[in-house]
C-alpha cells in the first residue's frame, strides 16, 4: 500500500484500538489512532485521512456523529463504522450512505474488503470523468 495512504482509526477501547492498528500497519497501511472523535477533529490527520475506521459508541462523539460532522463540513471521507452493539436501523443508515459498518470481533477480510473499497471510492471521486 501507499505510504500516502492514512488511515485513521478511532475507538475509545485502547486494547482494541491497539489491536486494531497493529492489524492495519501488518496489512500495509500507514496509521493514525484516536481515542476519541474530538481528538481527531483536534489533529492536522483529518484531511489527510484516505479512509476513517471509528467505533459508533463513544463518549462526547459517537462515530455516526464524526461523519456527519465531516459531511457538513464538505469532507466526505470513506468512512467504516464498527460496533458491538449491532443494530439494524444503524447498519441500513450506513449502507444507504455508502458508509462501511462491521460488528466487532472484526473479520479480519471483511475489514480489508470494507477499506479496499472504501478507497475504490475514494479514488473514483478524485479521479477527473
Amino acid at each position: 500500500m501507499s505510504t500516502k495512504t492514512h488511515i485513521s482509526i478511532i475507538d475509545d477501547d485502547d486494547q482494541f484500538r491497539a489491536a486494531l492498528t497493529s492489524l492495519m500497519q501488518a496489512m500495509g497501511f500507514t496509521i493514525e489512532a484516536f481515542a476519541s472523535a474530538v481528538d481527531f477533529l483536534a489533529s492536522p490527520k483529518v484531511r489527510h485521512t484516505s479512509c476513517l475506521i471509528t467505533d459508533v459508541q463513544m463518549p462526547r462523539m459517537t462515530g455516526t456523529e464524526l461523519h456527519n460532522r465531516l459531511v457538513g463540513s464538505g469532507y466526505d471521507v470513506p468512512t467504516i463504522l464498527i460496533t458491538a452493539y449491532p443494530d439494524d436501523s444503524a447498519r441500513a443508515w450506513a449502507l444507504g450512505r455508502g458508509v462501511g459498518y462491521l460488528t466487532k470481533p472484526i473479520d479480519e477480510e471483511a475489514l480489508l474488503g470494507c477499506v479496499e473499497s472504501a478507497l475504490r471510492r475514494a479514488k473514483s471521486d478524485e479521479d477527473p470523468p
